[in-house]
């Protein structure tokens, strides 16, 4: 069985994105919709595939299901020879690297040649790649205690590096953040790193809505 999962936060944020892409992988690709990650575990088995625009899905999908296979939707995009890649005439963009993602380098190069494939020039920050330090308002929130109880190790990992800060302190994070980039527009393919750009100020945009742009 092949599974799409537009994440709950993309959802919510962009849901005139979330219906194109889904009407496209259901009707075009025959693949399940789920409305959520975490119930869907119980029902993942050997062979089945997992395609998802979210660092956390994946991270608990992984860890909960390790016997599904579990791919990004910028690298399942790449393979599908038939996906209308929208044109955006050679458009400059910063790309902005996700913390939860910095050891994921083959995510991180599908998102550049996806970008490349929208006729896009992608912008590298100093910290990219496994230098990521950026994850919106995630580092600096807590993990709750129903994360942990989900996938331990994964959000463990994030235990060690989140260090509280006051909501103010937060905003002046992003807004230094944001004070970073070079171009009209910097694309994000986490949800808590768009959000942390929205909120500093910064014009950016989700991977996946761009990605959306000619279905």
């Amino acid at each position: 069985m092949e599974y799409y999962l537009p994440s709950c936060n993309f959802r919510k944020a962009d849901p005139r994105a979330t219906e194109r892409l889904g009407r496209y992988f259901l009707t075009r690709k025959g693949m399940s919709i789920p409305d959520c990650c975490r119930p869907l575990q119980k029902r993942l088995m050997a062979g089945d595939l997992f395609v998802s625009d979210c660092q956390s899905c994946f991270g608990v999908t992984r860890e909960c299901s390790p016997q599904a296979e579990t791919v990004s939707l910028w690298e399942y995009a790449l393979k599908d020879p038939n996906f209308p890649w929208p044109d955006y005439g050679g458009e400059r963009i910063t790309v902005q690297d996700c913390w939860r993602a910095r050891n994921d380098r083959p995510q991180q190069e599908a998102v550049r040649a996806c970008l490349r494939r929208m006729n896009m020039v992608p912008v590298e920050l100093e910290d990219s790649f496994d230098r990521a330090d950026f994850d919106g308002l995630f580092l600096y929130t807590p993990v709750s205690g129903a994360a942990l109880k989900l996938a331990p190790r994964f959000f463990s990992d994030a235990v060690v590096h989140v260090t509280p800060l006051s909501d103010e302190q937060a905003l002046e994070k992003m807004r230094d953040q944001v004070k970073k980039y070079a171009t009209d527009r910097a694309v994000c393919y986490c949800n808590a790193c768009l959000k942390g750009v929205l909120a500093g100020g910064g014009n950016g945009v989700h991977l996946a809505s761009l990605m959306a742009g000619r279905m």
